[in-house]
């Protein structure tokens, strides 16, 4: 008769089980010993008309007791149709968790884009450290807001990015 050991199997199961549940607990932000992961849906565009690309082209370092900095973000739109566009605003906000977020800001655009063209747009945005050490380095997932006008109807676009893919892990001491 041949005699299986289950005990190794059950315990490779739990300790497995155990692993998920840590690893769903270390999601987001969390103080003394940050580990962030960046959430939303980063791949997002409300319509075809236009298509959006967003990078992050400044990372102000931040220290404790200085954690608001502003960032600078380019912003490049192309128009898709066949008509003109004029671009009046655009907002940014951060979503889910992450090392930094962004207030929640517009500016006021008066741009024309040509059929098919691109323009681009210098975007500063003010942006909170929630950890000093990493600063505004860390992965952030922006969505972006865009209102136009073209041939006299307005246009109101929403894009989701994710600007600097990379993982971030921090460790603290706690003190």
């Amino acid at each position: 008769m041949l005699r299986i050991d289950h005990s190794a199997a059950f315990g490779a199961r739990w300790l497995a089980a155990g692993a998920i549940v840590l690893a769903l607990g270390c999601s987001g932000n969390i103080s003394n010993g940050a580990v962030s992961a960046v959430t939303g849906d980063a791949d997002y565009d409300s319509t075809e008309a236009m298509r959006l690309d967003i990078e992050q082209i400044s990372s102000p370092e931040t220290w404790a007791g200085n954690e608001s900095v502003d960032v600078c973000f380019r912003i490049s739109i192309s128009n898709a149709t066949k008509e003109a566009m004029r671009v009046k605003r655009i907002t940014l906000q951060s979503m889910g968790g992450g090392t930094y977020r962004l207030e929640s800001s517009s500016r006021k655009f008066n741009q024309t884009i040509a059929p098919g063209a691109k323009e681009s747009f210098r975007y500063w945005a003010s942006a909170v450290a929630s950890d000093p050490s990493v600063g505004t380095h860390g992965p952030l997932v922006v969505r972006t807001a865009v209102d136009a006008v073209a041939e006299s109807v307005p246009v109101h676009a929403v894009f989701n990015r994710r600007v600097n893919g990379m993982v971030v892990v921090t460790a603290g001491s706690g003190h």
